[in-house]
């Protein structure tokens, strides 16, 4: 979004922390460390989510745009914070193992969707094996997701973005949007394959609003070595 414009100060001696930034017009996330002691800018976001992989983050966040800042602290043992920065203004914000902050703009008129539920995700073959192939490979496999949404919010959305996120353990190594423009329809097919330990794939899903607004993931579902169809809903975890 033209005209987003935040800077992140991370207190010196504090844990390194991830963001993910996020362009929902651009279709494109891209991914910064910042370390102790360190500040970064971003502009022309649409979202930015903040976790800390290893030791807290002590944040000082900066608001350079025209209008004010929103945040969503979610902790991980399931609290929903919210606050905002108002123009030309700061907050600081301590962001532990497990959280997940997210900044978003807030323009007038423009609205946050509220966040799908990702209800099934299963790990299964792409298409069922043939009754008797002996010289056939086995068949590829993916995951299947569904989500629910109230129908009166779907009625004002675009679509909705689906994003997998690749960890070793409980570290980030990628995550990407697997869609281009906002799809339509609450379902998606994705090939993958059991990760080995120990590295995990998390899928979330989020909602578009017409505006370009982009929710908050949804609860996080983890595909790893142990899984064998259903995959594990971890909650609101970080992405």
């Amino acid at each position: 979004m033209e005209g987003a414009s935040v800077e992140i100060e991370n207190g010196t001696g504090a844990g390194g922390v991830i963001v993910a930034r996020f362009q929902t017009a651009a279709d494109q996330v891209g991914t910064l460390h910042i370390a102790g002691g360190a500040r970064q800018r971003f502009d022309a976001f649409d979202r930015l989510t903040v976790t800390a992989p290893k030791a807290s983050g002590h944040l000082r966040l900066f608001n350079h745009a025209t209008w004010p800042l929103g945040l969503v602290h979610e902790t991980k043992s399931g609290h929903k914070i919210e606050a905002q920065i108002t123009v030309s203004g700061f907050r600081d914000v301590t962001v532990a193992p497990g959280d997940q902050l997210t900044i978003v703009p807030q323009p007038a008129a423009l609205a946050m969707p509220p966040p799908p539920h990702l209800y099934l995700a299963q790990f299964r073959p792409a298409a069922p094996p043939p009754p008797f192939a002996p010289n056939r490979q086995p068949p590829g496999f993916a995951v299947f997701l569904e989500w629910r949404h109230p129908m009166e919010v779907q009625r004002e959305l675009c679509g909705y973005n689906v994003y997998r996120a690749v960890y070793r353990g409980d570290m980030p190594l990628a995550l990407n949007a697997l869609n281009g423009p906002p799809q339509q329809g609450c379902l998606a097919q994705v090939v993958d394959i059991r990760p080995p330990a120990p590295h995990n794939h998390r899928y979330a899903v989020t909602a578009v609003s017409r505006q370009g607004v982009e929710s908050l993931f949804s609860n996080v579902r983890i595909l790893d070595w142990r899984t064998r169809l259903d995959l594990f809903d971890a909650g609101f975890v970080p992405l």
